[in-house]
């Protein structure tokens, strides 16, 4: 008899033991997937479902504190219990649970007085547990019932107070997480807005900068002030661009406009755009390219500004007659597939920090950490570099020998296949000068004025309008080739300027170009989506803005 006693003993020893381990690997399972959930949604479906699987309940709800009121948001039960009512705190066992920050054990429902009967009578329910979520100041609770009398023991007591905890921590988790994802998007919409102002009062600056330039030339004082006016004009803008491009690639609003270009003729181009900054800095620029095409898939305005950074970068820490050296080679996979182009900016400036170089990446870091900060900027331009060369497909990596040393800047790209452009595709036809009629809409009155002045100075016949519905007006009795227009207009914006215009027939074959300060890229695509032809953010470079009116110009003429 004793042996047998024994035996009992020992399978009943073994049966909990089974039961203490498969349950804690369940709790282990659930607390992995709580670790990574982002709503309240996914935590309420995982933890109705583990809550039954850890106590073998005949039912379990989820529950909410909302207020004064105890919200059952969900349940999993082999009976319908109280799911999306809600019910007073001291009405309920729930809102015990939290009220009293413990939980309640009843054996048998109908013996206790803090139950309500009548609206458990139509359950199955006869026993229950309900512990609360978050002691200190509980969020809500947890409930376990039984269809027949259950006397629930420590360890499902202690299974559901574990659950709880770690239930607490995911909605803690989950706060925090909506929190600050709120905060980022009103902080994306600051900088948007901020970025905007800002080009607003930028933008009659430049264009008056601009004007003055054509008209006193770049020799003398009064010339080269004007050169240096619009040399700060241009960084300024590249800092307002740089806050938007950091925000944008953070959350993937950035998307690439891949064509296949020579990237031999982009880094020329890019350097000649920078000779006039090179030649006042006395550097030296030796440059190594390969003299056959290097074809890639790339957006061409990106790599240009890709590139830009990097020799900006070089010559911003390079010192007065210094040298930048500029590679670009291709590396070929096995069996000619794989190939890459490599293009390195190396200059004999000041050198990098070692211990600055692991995290040069990163936004906000800089190499120049003096309390002068000589050399300016905000940090972002070489975490914009690294993530728009990721999007292409490639790395860029930074290397130097150390202060005053030195640095060097590669970058790697993927290639394709070499193409046959035809002689005729090579040719660049300047049209001859011709008398255009412009409509400015702006609001803005300097912005205007400045815009006027300027594109009256190359021969178009300028008419401005400063919102939207005159705008559409002047339009029509004007009746313009080339239409400028502002997007943030007064009683009627850009978009609906632009969508009104293109109902009317006489404007199929007109240009119309966005100027504004709003510069992202979903502007952009809203902005071509409206019915513009381009897109471009103030304030904008007039050789770009008549190299816009220019590549449509046989189309307006012929209209």
């Amino acid at each position: 008899m004793k042996n047998i006693l024994q035996t009992s003993i020992s399978q009943e020893q073994n049966l909990h033991q089974s039961y203490s381990i498969s349950s804690y690997n369940r709790l282990l399972s659930v607390v992995k997937d709580l670790a990574s959930v982002r709503t309240i949604e996914e935590i309420i479906e995982i933890v109705r479902l583990a809550a039954r699987d850890l106590t073998n309940a005949d039912g379990v709800t989820f529950v909410l504190r909302d207020g004064e009121c105890c919200h059952y948001v969900d349940e999993n039960a082999i009976g319908p219990l109280w799911k999306g009512m809600r019910f007073p705190l001291k009405s309920c066992i729930s809102g015990w649970a939290m009220l009293n920050k413990q939980a309640a054990v009843i054996e048998d429902i109908y013996q206790d007085a803090r139950i309500p009967i009548d609206a458990y009578k139509v359950t199955f329910v006869k026993s229950l547990v309900m512990v609360p979520i978050r002691i200190s100041d509980p969020l809500g609770a947890i409930g376990a019932y039984w269809s027949t009398l259950h006397r629930a023991t420590p360890e499902e007591i202690e299974l559901l107070e574990i659950l709880t905890d770690t239930t607490a921590v995911a909605i803690s988790n989950v706060q925090l997480f909506q929190k600050l994802t709120n905060q980022n998007a009103l902080k994306d919409k600051f900088i948007a807005m901020l970025a905007h102002e800002l080009r607003n009062p930028v933008a009659p600056i430049s264009n008056g900068v601009q004007l003055l330039k054509l008209k006193l030339g770049e020799t003398g004082a009064v010339g080269e002030t004007v050169l240096m006016m619009q040399h700060q004009i241009k960084h300024l803008s590249k800092l307002i661009d740089e806050l938007l491009d950091v925000s944008s690639i953070t959350y993937g609003k950035i998307s690439l406009n891949l064509e296949k270009f020579n990237l031999v003729d982009l880094v020329r181009q890019s350097l000649n755009d920078h000779a006039q900054a090179i030649k006042r800095l006395n550097l030296t620029v030796v440059e190594d390219l390969p003299k056959t095409p290097v074809w890639a898939d790339v957006d061409s305005t990106r790599f240009f500004q890709v590139f830009r950074n990097l020799l900006e970068n070089a010559l911003k820490f390079s010192k007065p007659d210094g040298t930048i050296w500029v590679d670009l080679s291709l590396i070929s996979g096995e069996n000619g597939s794989g190939s890459i182009a490599v293009l390195s900016v190396r200059d004999s400036g000041i050198g990098i920090d070692p211990t600055i170089l692991p995290e040069l990446f990163e936004p906000f870091t800089q190499a120049d950490r003096s309390l002068e900060r000589s050399r300016g900027g905000l940090g972002l331009g070489l975490s914009v570099v690294k993530s728009l060369v990721e999007l292409h497909g490639g790395n860029v990596e930074a290397s130097s020998r150390g202060i005053n040393l030195g640095a060097e800047f590669k970058v790697t790209l993927p290639v394709c296949e070499e193409i046959t452009v035809l002689d005729n595709d090579l040719e660049i036809i300047e049209a001859a000068k011709k008398s255009l009629k412009i409509l400015v809409i702006e609001d803005n009155d300097d912005s205007a004025v400045t815009l006027k002045a300027v594109l009256e100075y190359f021969g178009h016949e300028v008419s401005i309008a400063n919102n939207g519905i005159s705008g559409v007006q002047t339009a029509r009795e004007f009746e313009p080739h080339v239409i400028i227009c502002d997007i943030g207009l007064p009683e009627m914006d850009g978009f609906a300027v632009a969508q009104e215009l293109s109902k009317d027939s006489k404007f199929t074959r007109s240009i119309l170009i966005a100027l504004t300060g709003y510069g992202g890229q979903k502007d952009r695509e809203l902005a071509l989506q409206a019915g513009f032809k381009c897109h471009l953010t103030k304030p904008v470079d007039f050789e770009i803005l008549t190299a816009e009116i220019d590549r449509y110009f046989d189309v307006v003429l012929s209209s």
